[in-house]
């Protein structure tokens, strides 16, 4: 009888360990440019083609490899940072577990070109599937120049796996814009299909490398954080509470200049950003913390991803604290005043009307109706066209804290979010222009410029066409300096370039999935947020009676596009059972 056990042949054994460390063509890029820097390169150039699914090319000017040692350097767990077990507690490299080269060649055909400085010559070898076909003699500057070509061409399954080349592409340049932030000296280029997309020249100060990547805007948004405690150094910038984001993209975790995603300290940003920034918003933070390599283990993930603190909670409390005492810095609030709004939010309450303020709301709101007709807000003369056509069974009795309209109809009391039902309306009323091509949009007689960051003028670049049908024409003007146009032709006064940074958040986070149409989605609600009567704005009884009219024909189970409910029902028996009375 055959055994069940049985040991793996060996090429399918270097398929598994080379899935665990190569997950997509962005690994394949991080794994050499973590090498090159390893190797003390103070240049890195980095060329794909296909999104890196046809080629990927990693040059540097380190080190080199030595003839003798590059065969060598294609087994598994050959390294030249580890020789003893301890040494796993004392790691100064980004690399160290021998795996990358290995696990790269098992699944593509790979060349490397070598040459140490003490050598005339260099060492070429050629790799096919884990296999060595040859190793030769060849003329090559100092340092080491790794080609991938044909990624998982022998694991057909694994490459179905792969996403679009655009989606690729950006999973690439995330690893690349990560590397470049954590090391300022280095050179850095980017190129695909032979166009230089990113160039960075080397620097002495970090705050010049982090306003290449990030934009002169939100760099003015950052200041510099500074803490020390022992033998912990934490550096880095963070957002003034003027910024924020969408999505928790801008979000920059290094440990000894390793980016790694951790939940302890990313719970701590959050937390120390809790009662500054609104609820579902997120702060750029760049964090490097410095600690000695014994305080903790980064050998608890194949891609190196993750590590493990020996005093979590210290960490946790450091990082708050250093956060909170920079936000709350006489420094910090002054400059907030400077900067202002630069994500386009809601001005602060106090400067909306006050609760006993009878200014009505300054501009006419355009609604829809349920059965998308648009239907026109009351003004003092006006008759409107919903009272003509049909009565609402709703009798409304005021305002509640400028908020929430009050009525009363056959169901009982009825609690209206002011905000959230305008901004229903106008959604749906939004969804079908777009579904029609026809946002309303109005040509600036001055464009805006808007300076981006690298990641935002990717995405912008990459999905234009879905950007413009929300009403924008933006024309590229400068590397990352762009001009806006034309914009969509709200009711509510907003900030062109905040609402493009909004959109480019969702494109950045619904298209890395491939959802496209989730996207033409956020970007509506957007619109609609931003157009919608704000809370704590006294209404007249006219635009009460016109925003209720517009809602007669929903069910009172609605929802806003965000998901909070529009209606709020308290049954004549409910009132009762308060009262203590008998039904």
């Amino acid at each position: 009888m055959p055994r069940k056990i049985q040991i793996l042949p060996e090429s399918v054994a270097q398929a598994i360990a080379a899935g665990e460390v190569i997950e997509r063509p962005a690994s394949v890029v991080k794994e050499l440019m973590e090498n090159a820097l390893d190797a003390g390169a103070s240049k890195i150039a980095v060329e794909l083609k296909a999104g890196g699914l046809q080629l990927i090319r990693v040059l540097d000017d380190g080190e080199g490899i030595d003839p003798e040692d590059v065969p060598v350097a294609l087994q598994r767990y050959a390294t030249s940072k580890i020789q003893r077990s301890e040494d796993l507690f004392a790691i100064h490299t980004l690399g160290f577990r021998g795996e990358a080269l290995p696990s790269i060649a098992a699944v593509s055909q790979m060349t490397i070109k070598t040459r140490v400085p003490r050598s005339m010559s260099g060492t070429q070898l050629l790799c096919e599937g884990g296999k060595i076909r040859s190793t030769t003699e060849v003329g090559c500057p100092v340092g080491t120049e790794v080609e991938v070509k044909n990624l998982f061409y022998n694991i057909p399954v694994k490459r179905k796996f792969v996403k679009s080349i655009q989606t690729e592409l950006r999973h690439s340049l995330n690893h690349f814009l990560r590397l470049s932030l954590a090391h300022p000296s280095v050179s850095f280029k980017f190129v695909h299909e032979g166009r230089i997309l990113y160039e960075y020249l080397k620097t002495d100060s970090p705050r010049v490398r982090v306003e290449a990547i990030l934009g002169r805007e939100i760099y003015g948004h950052l200041q510099p954080i500074e803490f020390e405690e022992g033998e912990t150094h934490l550096r880095g910038f963070a957002s003034l509470p003027s910024f924020s984001k969408g999505n928790g993209d801008g979000i920059y975790l290094y440990v000894n200049r390793r980016f790694i995603k951790d939940r302890i300290i990313y719970k701590a940003i959050l937390e120390a950003y809790r009662h500054v920034i609104p609820g579902g918003k997120f702060p750029v933070v760049i964090l490097f913390v410095t600690l000695p390599p014994s305080a903790i283990d980064v050998n608890v993930h194949p891609t190196k991803a993750e590590v493990k603190f020996k005093d979590p909670d210290r960490i946790f409390r450091m990082v708050q604290g250093a956060l909170s005492s920079a936000l709350a810095s006489p420094g910090s609030l002054k400059k907030r005043e400077d900067v202002g709004d630069g994500m386009g939010q809601p001005p602060s309450l106090k400067e909306f009307p006050s609760l006993g303020s009878t200014k009505p709301y300054p501009i006419p709101l355009p609604l829809v109706g349920g059965d998308g007709e648009a239907v026109t807000v009351v003004r003092e003369a006006w008759t409107p066209e919903w009272e003509v056509e049909r009565k609402t069974p709703f009798r409304i009795l005021g305002q509640v804290q400028a908020t929430y309209i009050l009525c009363e109809g056959a169901e009982g009391l009825i609690l209206i979010d002011q905000h959230a039902a305008h901004e229903r309306l106008l959604y749906e009323k939004y969804k079908k222009d777009h579904e029609i091509g026809s946002i309303p949009a109005e040509k600036l007689l001055i464009p805006i410029p808007m300076e981006l960051s690298t990641e935002e003028s990717f995405v912008l670049m990459s999905y234009l066409e879905e950007v413009e049908s929300m009403g924008f024409e933006i024309d590229a003007i400068g590397e990352r300096m762009v001009a806006i146009r034309t914009i969509p032709k709200l009711t509510e006064p907003f900030d062109p370039k905040g609402m493009v940074r909004e959109f480019l958040e969702e494109l950045s986070f619904v298209k890395r999935e491939g959802k496209g149409r989730e996207a033409i989605h956020r970007m509506l609600v957007s619109l609609a947020c931003h157009s919608a009567i704000r809370a704590n704005f006294v209404l007249r009884k006219e635009e009460m009676e016109g925003l209720v009219g517009a809602l007669h024909s929903f069910h009172h189970s609605l929802t806003c596009p965000h998901g909070r409910p529009v209606f709020f029902v308290i049954s004549p028996e409910e009132l009762a059972r308060q009262f203590k009375r008998k039904g």
